[in-house]
This record gives C-alpha cells, sequence and structure tokens, in this order.
C-alpha cells in the first residue's frame, strides 16, 4: 500500500463531509469511464475499487494524497444499478458538495476518447459551468483503444470542441502510458502552489 495515501471517508450526506482542510480534486463521469483506474494509477495504487458492473457507487469516496491535497470519487453517471430514491440523495449530495465546498480546486470530468462526448456528457458539464466555471478540466481516458486513425480524428476534433467551444483545460490520458499520468500529477500539484 502506499504510504502517502490513504482513505479518508465515504460520504452519503452532506452533513458526513470531513473538515475542509486540504484543496480537494473531484474526478467524475459516466459510468465504465475509467476513474477508478485514472485515480489509482495517479496515487500510484489500489485504492480506488474498480468493478466489472458500472454504477454501483452510492456515495462519495474521499482519498487523502501526500498529505497535501484530498481526491473525490464521484459516483458514475448514465448507467445506473440504484434504485430512484437513492439516485435522488445522490444528486443532492452531489449538488450540494458542488455548490458550498470551498476547497474545491478542480473537478476532472472524464470522457471516454473511444466514445467522445455524448449527451448526457455535455449537460453535465453546462451545469458544472454555471456553478464551477474555470475549475472544470475534461480528461478524455483511454485513448490508448483507439483503434484507427479515424479515431484518432476524432479525439483531435473533441479537443478542439473543448479548447474551442467550451474554453476548458483538457488532457488525453491512458493509464498504459506514465507520461499521461505524470502530466496529470503534476498540474495537481503545481495547482495546489499557485
Amino acid at each position: 500500500m502506499n504510504e502517502n495515501l490513504k482513505f479518508l471517508k465515504e460520504v452519503f450526506e452532506p452533513e458526513s463531509l470531513p473538515e475542509e482542510s486540504l484543496p480537494e480534486f473531484v474526478f467524475w463521469g459516466r459510468s465504465n469511464v475509467g476513474k477508478s483506474s485514472l485515480i489509482n494509477s495517479i496515487t500510484k495504487s489500489k485504492i480506488a475499487k474498480t468493478s466489472k458492473t458500472p454504477g454501483r457507487t452510492r456515495s462519495l469516496v474521499f482519498f487523502e494524497y501526500e498529505k497535501r491535497i484530498r481526491i473525490v470519487d464521484f459516483p458514475g453517471y448514465g448507467y445506473s444499478k440504484i434504485p430512484k430514491f437513492n439516485e435522488l440523495k445522490i444528486d443532492r449530495l452531489i449538488e450540494s458538495y458542488l455548490r458550498q465546498r470551498k476547497v474545491l480546486k478542480f473537478i476532472f470530468l472524464l470522457i471516454d476518447a473511444r466514445h467522445g462526448m455524448k449527451d448526457i456528457d455535455k449537460n453535465i458539464l453546462y451545469q458544472l459551468d454555471k456553478i464551477l466555471g474555470s475549475k472544470i478540466v475534461i480528461t478524455f481516458t483511454k485513448i490508448d483503444k483507439l483503434k484507427n486513425q479515424f479515431d484518432k480524428q476524432c479525439l483531435l476534433q473533441n479537443n478542439k470542441q473543448v479548447n474551442e467551444i467550451f474554453h476548458k483545460t483538457f488532457f488525453n490520458t491512458s493509464i498504459k502510458n506514465s507520461n499521461d499520468i505524470f502530466l496529470l500529477r503534476k498540474f495537481l500539484f503545481k495547482s495546489i502552489e499557485e
């Protein structure tokens, strides 16, 4: 286990959020986008649980990394095995977190590079933009799984759209490419020095 990383808390209710003592970075995206794998790669651990069945997470999960930052694992959206009542509870928890959390540094909105931005991603992005503006970073995942030149062109088009239309910082990542992960980790730590 990575000694610089610890599980802090799993939160089901806004009242249970941990005290705001360190900058927080949220990772969020559609179910099955590779969120847990990306968190594990950034932290050089296996602390975030990966699941073969997407849509099971019912909480916000907080990790403390190097006693300098917190990583917050949001439940995936778009494919849910969660009963409707609990879904509404999670929506309220997420909205409460996003609107009230003062230590939120950035939210990484993860997009599967093979599929690009779906309507649900754009809707989430528009909603987030109203609340967080420049704190949103788009992160395309699984770029190693792009099979051909057409797929790679689609990724470039998505990058252009994120940059020119949404005016957001973006990263193209693969957990198999240590340089991609290094750049993302560097971004996290550099942002807390500013």
